[in-house]
């Protein structure tokens, strides 16, 4: 049974024409690594995932999404700010596409201050 995670690294490899012992040699885990989790028979931590992501040119946050895991540092963040980002989230979670755009927008321009 593949999971939607293991199909997409699968996609992705091939599309790069990357084998799995050579996936596995980039991110430092077995070939059989590599081959069960796109079979579905093994999961894989955030850590590997992001380095999957690297090694294919592959937004990470994607593949994390696909495996229900979030990065170490976002957790870092959730784990730093109890209270706010539940809080945060919670207003937030009705917001369209367009809204969570303008959002995003207005975030890069406080960082940038």
């Amino acid at each position: 049974m593949t999971s939607k995670l293991g199909e997409r690294i699968k996609e992705l490899r091939e599309e790069h024409k990357v084998g799995v012992r050579e996936l596995g040699r980039l991110v430092d885990v077995s070939a059989m690594h590599i081959s069960n989790i796109e079979k579905g028979k093994s999961s894989a931590s955030a850590e590997i995932i992001q380095k999957i992501a690297d090694a294919l040119k592959a937004d990470a946050d994607e593949l994390l999404a696909l495996a229900d895991q979030i990065a170490p540092d976002v957790a870092g963040v959730i784990n730093s700010n109890t209270q706010a980002v539940p809080s945060f989230l919670r207003a937030a979670k009705d917001l369209s596409p367009e809204q969570w755009s303008e959002l995003m927008k207005q975030v890069e321009k406080m960082k940038g201050k």
